[in-house]
């Protein structure tokens, strides 16, 4: 980065978010945790060096839980062919750091401390990392330049800039082409985001590749996993509709199409989960199907639930991917919110996949509209005529239930490539 943006970054942008983040720390749990967990990376740092003093370490870092996953495949990878170097993966968000599965494959799970010079360059220089891997979107400036005064090879891994990202606005768009440029490697997840980092960055020897996106890879994993789950069968012998993920923006749409089936077609059932399954959720959703004279039952009441009940209100956590194997048809939540949720793990089902207007934030919901695995609807009629004619249209459900699997299949193979060109490069 230029001497320009580090002075501007470091005189104002990391005073004003450090002082920002402590005052927000005493209304918002979460914050909290975050700087209760920072602390504690000293220790965490100091004892992993004193076991494995003379190790190389790649340090891979995702911003949440979300990019965590992407980066499994390429960690499983990484050690498979490498089993004598450390993993060590770090976190900005306590939800990624509290909830992510603990790999073997993974050394050490540390915060990655504030970014400002100082305490990045203490963690560099305690952690002497031989890479560092950041993955898809979050970079931290002081990271990076600390890196590169140490001479640590730095990738962005599924890199993903799109077309009409702030990243581009005036002003910041200056900021964030010098952060580009001082990465060494960026391998994007489409030709689409090369295309938007080239862009972005201009011509500078920095090597930009397109390898694909290693989600595909791992939910491929995740669903080869999770089929040994002991997850009970719902229902037998139905046409099963699964509503994963959605908010009340979404259920206002979904929940009336869906009392309007029952009434036409009784053989049909219907599992929901909402994307926060709290009691006031659950209790809302309870009440509006009741109140269309829809049974419903709640999944921890599996064994006691009526045979004539039409709805399963899902109140677990981490058991939806495995409730997409036991169904027919998907709706997504989120797309009548502003951006849908995971459309991967129905599509690895091999289910056709519906969703609200907003879908864009996707890539693969985008690919799903394109080959016709997904629908997009933008109302509740809309919604009605896609449901109807999938459920009841062989030949057409047939067809985009292939489409939906074919896309993940097409796409395999992001995170082979991945991990050969880490390896191969700096």
């Amino acid at each position: 980065m230029t001497i320009y943006w580090i002075i501007i970054y470091n005189i104002l942008v990391v005073p004003l978010s450090f002082a920002g983040i402590h005052i927000f720390s005493y209304f918002n749990e979460k914050i909290r945790r975050g700087l209760i967990g920072r602390k504690q990376i000293w220790l965490l740092l100091k004892r992993f060096r004193q076991r494995y003093p003379h190790k190389e370490v790649f340090l891979i870092h995702s911003a949440s839980l979300g990019e965590f996953e992407q980066a499994k495949p390429v960690i499983r990878g990484l050690k498979a062919i490498r089993s004598d170097i450390s993993i060590v993966a770090s976190f900005t968000s306590p939800s990624g750091f509290d909830h992510a599965e603990r790999m073997a494959e993974v050394d050490l799970m540390v915060y990655l401390p504030l970014d400002t010079f100082f305490r990045t360059r203490r963690f560099v220089k305690v952690l002497k990392p031989r890479k560092i891997i950041f993955v898809t979107y979050e970079l931290w400036p002081n990271m990076i330049i600390n890196a590169r005064r140490y001479r640590i090879p730095t990738y962005l891994m599924s890199a993903r800039i799109r077309q009409k990202s702030s990243k581009f606005y005036p002003f910041v768009r200056s900021f964030f082409k010098e952060l580009y440029r001082s990465l060494d490697y960026i391998y994007a997840i489409s030709e689409k985001d090369k295309e938007s980092v080239k862009k972005l960055i201009g011509s500078v020897q920095i090597k930009v590749l397109t390898l694909g996106d290693t989600r595909y890879d791992q939910v491929i994993e995740r669903s080869r996993s999770r089929m040994t789950a002991s997850v009970p069968l719902i229902f037998r012998d139905a046409f099963v509709v699964i509503v994963g993920s959605i908010w009340p923006q979404d259920a206002r749409h979904v929940l009336p199409v869906i009392g309007r089936i029952v009434k036409k077609h009784s053989r049909f059932r219907y599992i929901i989960a909402p994307h926060e399954p709290n009691e006031y959720a659950l209790e809302s959703l309870e009440d509006q199907l009741q109140s269309e004279g829809i049974s419903v039952c709640r999944y921890r009441k599996i064994d006691d639930f009526p045979a004539k009940t039409t709805v399963v209100l899902i109140d677990k956590i981490g058991i939806l991917a495995e409730l997409y194997h036991q169904s027919n048809l998907a709706f997504v939540g989120g797309g009548f919110r502003g951006s849908v949720h995971n459309v991967m793990e129905p599509a690895v089902a091999g289910i056709p996949v519906i969703f609200g207007p907003d879908y864009h934030n996707s890539r693969e919901a985008e690919l799903l509209v394109k080959y016709g695995g997904g629908f997009s609807c933008n109302d509740e009629s809309s919604l009605y005529q896609l449901m109807t004619k999938l459920m009841g249209d062989e030949k057409f459900y047939l067809r985009s239930s292939r489409a939906s699997r074919k896309v993940i299949l097409d796409n395999l193979g992001a995170s082979a490539r991945t991990v050969k060109e880490i390896l191969e490069n700096g």
